[in-house]
């Protein structure tokens, strides 16, 4: 029964680390009503580099990449503050499954946006190619799940 155990927890600890081969790990760190608070979130590898902004209460973590893609995982205290445009008129929100919003569509360059709103969440991307499309839609998928 123990090399049972064993077997399933080697197994499963294997298939985790397969599963984000190609995503680093990271924290998203914000500051709530004086008080710090982090989230962990996966992030595709190879940006080139990241900023970290926090000013008047809006937290922001952005990574930039080969290309022009951006992701971003953002704490706003105004939550009518738009981090980019949505183009509403051709693409209407879905419902997340855990409340919230999700805008995605098509710039006229044919590069994707993505954009997950949670209250004061923000996670999103600009400017992918329909390549990376995937990777950039399971970062912002992975830190809209995470308890908060």
């Amino acid at each position: 029964m123990r090399s049972i155990i064993l077997l399933l927890f080697i197994s499963t600890a294997l298939y985790s680390c397969f599963l984000f081969k190609d995503y680093r790990k990271k924290e998203f760190v914000y500051s709530r009503n004086g008080q710090t608070a982090a989230l962990p979130i996966i992030v595709p590898k190879g940006y080139l580099k990241q900023e970290t902004a926090d000013t008047a209460g809006v937290t922001l973590h952005t990574f930039y990449y080969t290309g022009g893609a951006i992701l971003y995982a953002a704490f706003l205290t105004d939550t009518t503050a738009e981090l980019q445009p949505i183009y509403r008129v051709d693409h209407q929100p879905q419902i997340h499954r855990l409340g919230g919003l999700v805008y995605k569509g098509q710039d006229e360059s044919n590069l994707y946006y993505r954009e997950i709103r949670q209250g004061p969440f923000r996670f999103g991307y600009r400017f992918v190619p329909e390549i990376l499309e995937f990777q950039f839609d399971s970062a912002t998928n992975f830190a809209s799940l995470q308890k908060r």
